[in-house]
């Protein structure tokens, strides 16, 4: 085109620009031909600069120039479209992402050739689509259907992830979870795999048949604990008691404890080490039913909130800081302010602490995979 209007003594504009649209019954609108304009002036420019004696280049020279031109002006005709999208969104055709992704034939345009596949989590819709969120070392993430059900999966070898760098393991992990997240807005329930879980072709079969075979043999438990999902999210629930707080709030309140303390202050120095030895027992004890009264009253308010409760395992906290409790808390949607309400109402206790997160796929509460699986 630059070279058109160059041999007819013609100036780069867009009007110019325009009529050669024309003449070639393409279409050209506003937005498109500006930014033709400079793209095509520094064409020119080259050009101009290159066929300084036209008379000495001949026929193949002029044709590979203008191939070369043509492939440029390609890339930046690709380029304008893109930055058109960006700029102009509302110019764009009205599809929503969910039709872009519905029933796209993958396996057709994809080559499966590696022997096993990465499995992200069972979602609950018969589709084949891929997602725009990237897995585990930037591989693409795709489902394969089976009935009414779908499990989210990359291609990969029949081999665990494994690393001794801690980074990288963590990126895994973070990764894994923005893929079920994706995975969870996409289709709105998903049973998630636990990390490295990996299904590998049985003895040499192609491991997508492999993965069929494994949704078939499972479909009715994954159906039925889908259903039970469904409107549900997981939460993270910690409360942290601060034993010191407790212990100077004892001592000024339990009558058992005052009266010892009263009791000390009145003995000669080496019984009175004694009896702070034996305070510090009785201490511990009143601390330890404390402890044992909040976990119930918490535990009440928390689970009139939620549909199940998992307790996990305390963890160290250090210090004077001690975990009391440690729940995943599968919840209604419509409940999650409600529990919120009483997470508030035990964060006000002087001592008491709550680290609230979420919403998680719902780990807890579907049977854990691991490993490398030849046959589901």
């Amino acid at each position: 085109m630059a070279m058109f209007l160059q041999e007819i003594g013609k100036e780069i504009n867009g009007e110019n620009i325009r009529k050669i649209f024309a003449a070639l019954d393409m279409e050209a609108d506003d937005a498109k031909v500006q930014f033709f304009i400079p793209a095509l002036s520094i064409l020119a420019a080259a050009n101009q600069k290159k066929t300084k004696n036209p008379a000495e280049t001949s026929f193949y020279q002029k044709l590979g120039r203008f191939q070369k031109q043509f492939d440029t002006l390609e890339s930046s005709m690709a380029a304008i479209d893109e930055r058109l999208k960006k700029d102009n969104p509302q110019q764009q055709p009205e599809y929503t992402k969910k039709d872009t992704e519905e029933e796209i034939a993958l396996n057709n345009e994809m080559i499966h050739d590696l022997p096993a596949r990465y499995v992200y989590g069972v979602a609950d819709k018969g589709v084949s689509i891929h997602l725009e969120t990237k897995g585990l070392d930037g591989a693409l993430v795709y489902t394969i259907p089976y009935k009414e059900i779908c499990v989210a999966v990359h291609d990969c070898l029949a081999e665990p992830y494994k690393s001794e760098d801690d980074a990288a393991v963590k990126e895994w992990l973070f990764t894994q979870q923005e893929v079920l997240d994706a995975i969870t807005e996409r289709f709105g329930v998903v049973l998630p795999m636990s990390f490295d879980m990996i299904i590998e072709g049985n003895n040499g079969q192609d491991p997508e048949q492999t993965v069929k075979e494994w949704l078939e043999k499972n479909y009715d438990n994954f159906t039925e604990k889908m259903s039970g999902l469904k409107g549900k999210q997981e939460f993270g629930v910690q409360v942290i008691l601060d034993t010191e707080i407790l212990s100077t709030k004892l001592i000024e309140t339990d009558e058992k404890l005052l009266k010892k303390k009263k009791e000390i202050d009145t003995k000669p120095e080496g019984i009175a080490y004694m009896e702070r030895e034996l305070l510090k027992d009785l201490l511990k004890e009143k601390i330890e039913e404390a402890a044992d009264q909040y976990f119930r009253e918490f535990y009440s308010m928390i689970r009139k909130c939620t549909d199940d409760i998992v307790i996990g395992k305390v963890k160290k906290v250090g210090g004077n800081k001690q975990m009391l409790m440690n729940l995943s808390c599968l919840v209604r949607k419509d409940m999650v302010e409600e529990l919120g309400t009483e997470l508030e109402k035990i964060e006000n206790i002087n001592g008491i602490a709550v680290r609230f997160s979420g919403p998680w796929a719902p780990y807890s509460f579907v049977t854990p995979e691991k490993g490398v699986a030849k046959n589901g």
